[in-house]
């Protein structure tokens, strides 16, 4: 995997190693076997670490990949020439570190009150079908305006989940939404199946409520062996999560498998007044046969947002987000975590 032509070294490339003589929060984790709370919990003590001692340098993310290595994302403004004074193992793991701008997120990733309104290039065959049977790998639209003119913008629906009330919702991408919340199946016979009514703050994630007389399926299309997945729950912050297989369903890829190889914890300064100031979400990198070298392999366009993401016991692990076009992470898919979802107070239908 070395040659420079079938792949690399090591999956997770670049980055400033740390000063490995200093060490910090070494012990109380394993980092092979991390719930979402206890990842949650370590970025948090991290955080509280290097304001006291490091109040310079602003933390914006922390990445555990499967290679047990962390990487540390900071501001762009931080001055990371000196890292000696950067700590260089967290929970016994090698840290590396680089700016939120080596990410290349998409724009609006960063933007979580903006919605993207350009619509996504189409790559190949997109399953446009207009359904008798809403369920979860079904094209959605809604119309949003650019330049005064509307603009159709097609993502992926999720799941059916209920809310603490019991009323049963559908999951959708937040950024492919327009104000209005009115969300369609595209086609010549488009139909309208429901409105955004909640939005989960920081997470790309709607709930969508459906118009009467929808007919929904809460299991997705059957895979390449004719079978069809069927999903038992929504992942939870106390679940011990591994790097496993995944897989994921949508419009515009089919039946997808890759890995998760990635988990983060992402900072988000809230302003509402009813949370905490600062928002710990989690999300996941997703490999599906990255980019390597000048080669373009799978490569899922914008459409894919919201799409569900399960293993082979049938758990939802999360929702696609977005893909990395360009550097050094390249070629990776980045879905934010069911469990989320949960924390909320939402729970599979």
């Amino acid at each position: 995997m070395a040659d420079g032509k079938s792949g690399r070294p090591l999956l997770f490339k670049g980055g400033l190693v740390g000063q490995l003589n200093l060490q910090i929060c070494q012990e109380g984790y394993d980092v092979t076997r991390l719930s979402d709370r206890a990842l949650r919990k370590l970025t948090a003590e991290v955080c509280a670490l290097f304001q006291k001692n490091l109040p310079d340098v602003k933390i914006v993310e922390l990445m555990l990949a499967c290679e047990n290595i962390i990487f540390i994302v900071v501001g762009d403004h931080v001055n990371l020439q000196n890292r000696s004074r950067l700590p260089g193992r967290i929970a016994k793991c090698v840290v590396k570190y680089l700016r939120n701008s080596e990410l290349h997120r998409p724009s609006w990733a960063d933007r979580p009150a903006k919605r993207q309104v350009d619509p996504p290039p189409v790559r190949g065959i997109v399953d446009k079908t207009v359904y008798d049977v809403l369920r979860p790998g079904v094209m959605i639209s809604s119309m949003v305006l650019k330049n005064a003119h509307p603009v159709e913008y097609s993502t992926t629906s999720g799941v059916f989940v209920h809310n603490a009330g019991g009323t049963r919702l559908m999951t959708a991408a937040t950024h492919g939404i327009d104000d209005n919340g009115q969300i369609w199946q595209t086609g010549n016979k488009a139909k309208i199946v429901g409105r955004a009514v909640q939005e989960i703050p920081f997470t790309d994630i709607s709930l969508v409520e459906l118009e009467d007389g929808v007919n929904t399926s809460k299991q997705t299309f059957e895979n390449d062996a004719g079978v069809t997945p069927n999903f038992t729950r929504l992942a939870t912050m106390d679940d011990i999560r591994a790097f496993t297989v995944c897989y994921l369903n949508s419009p515009y890829t089919g039946n997808m498998a890759g890995n998760i190889v990635m988990r983060s914890v992402k900072l988000e300064e809230s302003n509402h007044p009813a949370e905490d100031r600062i928002r710990y979400v989690v999300y996941q990198g997703l490999y599906t046969n990255q980019v390597e070298d000048n080669e373009s392999h799978v490569q899922p366009p914008d459409g894919t947002c919201g799409s569900v993401i399960w293993d082979d016991d049938g758990v939802v692990l999360g929702f696609y987000h977005y893909y990395i076009e360009e550097g050094d992470f390249a070629g990776y898919s980045v879905t934010v975590s069911a469990s989320e979802m949960v924390e909320a107070g939402y729970s599979l239908a």
